[in-house]
């Protein structure tokens, strides 16, 4: 049977179908190589966002959402918990594009805040603790089989403890702390100590700290830094006093 031999017309849509087949193959092929770091297929912002998310999805096993890019951090949250913002770090060798992240640091949050709620419960009576992960990238080797004494050996993070009773004693508590943490070796780069009312302390949630401390609405609060670089312990208290009339 003699072979039909196709028009002009069939000719030319067949090669436009064999364009798109490849162009959709260079596609596809670009996002493979763009979500294994390779930096000469990474173009645009998007593109580091679409690749910081397969590797936190892979670390983890979880779905992460980019949000955006601040130098050479990318911010991301996971799908199932969007108020965590976590900082994944790019790392780029010319050939290569490489991450790390903090994201431990939320893994471990509400093990930690627990932890340390025994630790300063007998110093402060009653009072609420929130640990606050740094945006640096920790090590490498942190998953989230990662265990917490691990993690506070070498962590990245603030904590703010908020109470309502003993405010006269405020300097000498924190030493305490200050103390316990050395003790126990437990590395927070800051503690912060906020004295409040009863009324407020039984009504605040974490998601109000910023406005606390913007707005002044407390009687004190403390802080003390410690110094890593030269491992010297806990820096001295600075006082912050509230707004006048706080309180009353």
């Amino acid at each position: 049977m003699k072979k039909r031999r196709l028009s002009q017309n069939e000719e030319a849509i067949r090669g436009i179908l064999l364009i798109i087949v490849f162009i959709a193959g260079l596609v596809f092929l670009r996002d493979i190589l763009v979500k294994r770091g390779v930096s000469i297929t990474m173009l645009t912002e998007s593109d580091y966002i679409n690749a910081a998310e397969y590797y936190m999805q892979k670390k983890y096993g979880e779905k992460f959402e980019g949000e955006y890019i601040v130098e050479d951090s990318i911010y991301v949250h996971p799908k199932a918990n969007p108020q965590w913002h976590a900082v994944v770090e790019i790392e780029n060798d010319g050939i290569m594009t490489s991450f790390h992240d903090n994201y431990v640091g939320y893994l471990k949050k509400e093990e930690l805040e627990k932890y340390i709620y025994e630790l300063v419960k007998p110093i402060y009576g009653e009072c609420k603790v929130y640990i606050h992960p740094y945006g640096f990238a920790l090590d490498d080797s942190f998953s989230k089989d990662t265990d917490l004494m691990t993690y506070v050996s070498n962590g990245n993070y603030a904590l703010d403890i908020f109470t309502y009773e003993n405010v006269e004693n405020m300097e000498t508590e924190l030493n305490k702390t200050c103390s316990i943490f050395v003790e126990n070796k437990l590395e927070c780069n800051v503690i912060n100590v906020t004295y409040i009312t009863q009324e407020n302390f039984s009504s605040l949630e974490e998601i109000n700290i910023d406005n606390i401390y913007n707005s002044r609405n407390y009687y004190y609060s403390l802080d003390s830094i410690y110094d890593k670089k030269t491992d010297t312990g806990f820096s001295d208290i600075d006082v912050l006093k509230g707004r006048d009339g706080y309180g009353k």
